[in-house]
């Protein structure tokens, strides 16, 4: 049986219409096989679903020369995709409200990489919770200290960084 990342099995829930459900799932989950790269444009080829959306367009250079996270299309609204900024583990958070922010993904507490999970990020090594659509702030320590955020914009239907 074949193994899929975090990132694909998201990308097809979310085509299915579980987006949230599915990501809550994924984020949960086990380490999985795969290349650690966390990138979620491999789309790995036979198991793609087929959809005749733009949200099957990968995410393009933007114009200031800055490469784009995610195509605004590729995450619904309440729903997260995990990235890389500088080498560090972040994640993009499309709040219900339409917006976009980011942040790192690294626990404020000890370092352990958090996952979005009923729209918030949770961190799975002690239970510290964050707030996304409120500036990254602790919901639930032991956490003291906000995630520090990101700041993102939209950018010719491409998320990138601001």
């Amino acid at each position: 049986m074949e193994k899929i990342s975090r990132e694909k099995f998201v990308r097809i829930a979310g085509t299915l219409g579980v987006g949230v459900a599915a990501a809550s799932v994924a984020a949960c989950g086990g380490s999985g096989g795969g290349s650690g790269s966390g990138s979620s444009n491999d789309s790995g080829g036979e198991n793609k679903p087929e959809t005749s959306k733009s949200s099957e367009k990968k995410p393009e250079q933007a114009e200031s020369g800055t490469s784009a996270i995610a195509a605004e299309s590729d995450v619904a609204p309440g729903s997260a995709k995990k990235f890389k900024d500088g080498g560090e583990d972040a994640v993009l958070v499309h709040l219900d409200s339409g917006d976009f922010v980011a942040y790192s993904a690294v626990c404020t507490h000890q370092g352990c990489v958090v996952a979005f999970k009923d729209n918030q990020l949770s961190c799975p090594c002690h239970g510290s919770v964050f707030d996304p659509a409120n500036g990254g702030e602790v919901v639930t320590g032991p956490a003291e200290t906000p995630l520090p955020e990101i700041p993102v914009k939209v950018q010719d239907g491409n998320v990138v960084k601001a």
